[in-house]
């Protein structure tokens, strides 16, 4: 039996130019031709961009959920130095510019959820612990992220030396097709992709390691909204155990963890991908009813 995935209904694909700091930045956009009952906004990893969410965004879409996706700057058609990663205030301006645009858009009545994927929930933590980001958000969740990855990996020396580095040389991450995914036809969009990012040069660690201080030794504290921890029961990538540890010390006890059962990395390439979506959509429609009450 051949199985099929259910055709999106009604659904928009838009996308927006936006300039931020001298860059024009592609912010990309599936939302229902009729009522917006919610909105997610992605913060996508280190190789992936907005591409990779070609199936994804029309499935929140049918959901009533109007689904954002930024390619970070020098990330998918955003413009930006490939392979380089700007300073921290760079990245978390670009996102807080973004969010800010999507909040004006969607009006304040919209229940906002913020989504990040793996080095993009690092992304996410981060802006969320810097005081300059002041959009209202409605939730926070964070999938297969590994959360404080050098702070976990790397001694004190040894992140002061990341922090000094300058070096040009580029860096691999190692990252496998087969570690996100057993579908022949992912893992092949995953080896072939010509807009992935694979490697950074090594002084962009630094910008990694910077924005991890920012949550693991925050000196601004978010507001308390409902905080999710989304995975596989096991993962090849992240140290599951010690990101909640992270996560539960970030969200002071109050978040929750939901483990789906498949032991790959990019949840949306594997057969758990539409219940991940039904529940985050679930999850950010909730958040407006808890608002209405």
């Amino acid at each position: 039996m051949i199985e099929t995935k259910r055709p999106p209904q009604n659904v928009r694909r838009e996308i927006i130019t936006l300039p931020s700091g001298g860059a024009e930045l592609a912010l990309h956009l599936w939302r229902p031709r009729k009522e917006i009952k919610g909105a997610v906004f992605y913060f996508h990893g280190l190789q992936s961009h907005a591409g990779w969410l070609w199936e994804v965004g029309p499935r929140f879409a049918d959901n009533d959920i109007a689904f954002y996706v930024l390619d970070r700057r020098g990330s998918g058609i955003s413009s930006g130095e490939r392979d380089e990663l700007p300073d921290a205030a760079t990245v978390l301006a670009d996102y807080g510019h973004a969010i800010a645009h999507v909040r004006e858009s969607i009006g304040d009545a919209v229940p906002l959820s913020l989504f990040g994927h793996c080095l993009g929930g690092s992304f996410l933590a981060a802006l969320l612990h810097h005081p300059d980001f002041t959009t209202r958000y409605d939730a926070a969740i964070y999938c297969s992220t590994w959360l404080g990855r050098l702070h976990a990996t790397l001694g004190e020396e040894e992140r002061a030396a990341l922090a000094a580095d300058r070096s040009r040389e580029l860096w691999d991450a190692g990252l496998k097709s087969s570690d996100f995914t057993d579908d022949a036809k992912y893992r092949q969009y995953i080896d072939h992709d010509d807009l992935a990012v694979r490697r950074l040069v090594r002084s962009s660690r630094s910008t990694l390691l910077e924005l991890e201080r920012l949550y693991m030794n925050p000196r601004h504290r978010p507001p308390e909204v409902p905080a999710a921890f989304v995975s596989g029961l096991t993962d090849p990538i992240v140290d599951l155990d010690a990101t909640h540890r992270v996560f539960h010390e970030m969200v002071s006890g109050r978040g929750m963890i939901i483990k789906f059962p498949t032991d790959k990395h990019y949840l949306f390439y594997t057969d758990v991908s539409d219940s991940l979506i039904d529940w985050a959509s679930a999850y950010t429609l909730l958040q407006g009813v808890d608002r209405d009450v």
